[in-house]
């Protein structure tokens, strides 16, 4: 099993964790009557849900939609949103309640809209946004999860619901309120009302090395006088190697580099055979005696 599917297994069985953890206990033991199936925008090329790209503190731009599988019109809807790891919530509507559990932002919403027989509505305003210092392999999974008001009201209304999470006492948002609106949406295989929203972190990209000034080749760096050919300083193995003076014939100016040509070519070659010669010379004899010295 290769570490890839290790961690796409791993991922599995952590959003399916997350969606049998969206319901509180006295929800998990209450029929829903209504008949609903969580939508979301879906890729036309794979089927499946799309992945939003976002950055650190960018709005996930995704609509969390509701679709009536069932032979009546629902009166009301609720739906539990849970944004987990460095996705968050924004706590602003008035018709939601938010709370937190650990490493995951919960909100139970209330609607008064009715819902037609197979239409769907979706949510319209802002919800989810990535935390500002969020890390790429935290930015992952929202699960929402749709019930109708009826199902609500029979457990206490959604604000019961809320504060039968664990966690945070849950506070009502003071802001607008937010809105659902008739939406097009496909339909998974297999419907259900619990669904999810993807997301990945789009991170800068790392700047690429560029050359220091001081190890780029240029006339004063490659031709300096103090560089060019003596035997006086290049006696030693350790001394620097032979290079043009500024005004030898074909040095190249501003060019940097360029091969020596011309009639002092050989002159040039001929010192740099010396030098050799002279530094494996002393390299020898300093050997010789570091030996007998030694012994």
């Amino acid at each position: 099993m290769t570490a890839r599917l290790s961690a796409r297994l791993a991922l599995g069985a952590a959003i399916l964790a997350a969606g049998v953890a969206a319901l509180p206990a006295p929800a998990l033991a209450a029929p829903d009557p209504a008949k609903l199936a969580a939508v979301t925008e879906q890729d036309p090329a794979t089927g499946r849900n799309i992945k939003y790209p976002v950055k650190r503190g960018e709005v996930v731009p995704a609509s969390l939609g509701v679709t009536n599988l069932g032979e009546t019109p629902v009166k009301g809807l609720v739906v539990q949103v849970r944004a987990v790891d460095d996705l968050d919530l924004l706590p602003k509507y008035d018709n939601c309640w938010y709370g937190k559990d650990s490493n995951v932002d919960i909100a139970w919403c209330e609607f008064d809209d009715e819902l037609a027989v197979g239409a769907t509505l979706a949510t319209t305003g802002d919800l989810i946004v990535t935390s500002t210092d969020a890390q790429a392999d935290k930015v992952v999974v929202v699960i929402f999860r749709w019930a109708s008001k009826e199902w609500a009201d029979g457990l206490g209304g959604v604000q019961k619901l809320a504060e039968n999470e664990q966690g945070t006492d849950p506070v009502r948002g003071t802001g607008s309120t937010l809105t659902l609106a008739p939406r097009e949406l496909p339909l998974p295989a297999k419907p259900n009302p619990i669904n999810f929203v993807y997301a990945s972190l789009v991170t800068p990209p790392t700047a690429s090395p560029t050359a220091s000034p001081s190890s780029s080749a240029s006339p004063s760096a490659s031709a300096s006088p103090s560089a060019s050919a003596s035997p006086s300083a290049s006696a030693s193995p350790t001394g620097p190697l032979p290079s043009a003076s500024p005004a030898a014939p074909g040095a190249g100016g501003g060019d940097g580099g360029l091969p020596v040509t011309g009639s002092n070519t050989a002159a040039v070659a001929g010192v740099g055979a010396v030098l050799l010669l002279l530094g494996g010379v002393g390299y020898l004899v300093a050997r010789r005696r570091r030996t007998r010295f030694v012994a």
